[in-house]
């Protein structure tokens, strides 16, 4: 199968992709795909849920520049109310038609004959002249190396083991 072929790939839709979009479109760059490797956007605010998680960044701060949101809740916002905040600029921008869902990157390489990424995705491959990588770092749950703290790999998801004392 041939690789479906775009201006610029972007990878993650989480605030830098959401953002990278947008602010392609103003370049008067349309041809773009987001390849986002969960069911929804949102990234590090849609994968860290654990009590208390907010932002530490004042909320004034923490938005768009070119959609301000003055009606944060508390100086530091929670993670809710920041995935919401991420919904809302993305369909606001019509963000969302341009992501595809449940693809995750397995490689991207630079073919230099050629001039393009050359990327292989769960979604299928593409091609694309610019290759955006915005995949946070903090997509994923950080455990301390505490005996009886061990993620659990076997099942995709890092549980703690907690012993009862």
């Amino acid at each position: 199968m041939h690789p479906r072929r775009v201006e610029v790939l972007v990878i993650g839709a989480g605030c830098s992709g959401i953002g990278a979009v947008i602010h392609l479109r103003e370049a008067g760059v349309h041809d773009v795909v987001v390849l986002e490797k969960a069911a929804a956007l949102g990234g590090t605010w849609r994968e860290n849920t654990y009590p208390g998680c907010a932002c530490d960044v004042p909320s004034t701060l923490y938005s768009y520049s070119f959609a301000p949101n003055p009606s944060w809740s508390r100086a530091f916002a929670g993670q809710a109310e920041i995935l919401r905040y991420l919904h809302r600029v993305a369909d606001d921008h019509d963000v969302t038609r341009q992501i595809v869902f449940n693809a995750e990157v397995r490689a991207a390489r630079w073919d230099d004959a050629r001039r393009v990424w050359d990327v292989d995705s769960t979604a299928g491959r593409y091609e694309a002249r610019v290759l955006v990588a915005a995949a946070g770092p903090l997509h994923r749950p950080s455990f301390p190396a505490l005996p009886g703290l061990e993620p659990d790999f076997t099942t995709g998801v890092e549980v703690p083991k907690v012993p009862v004392v």
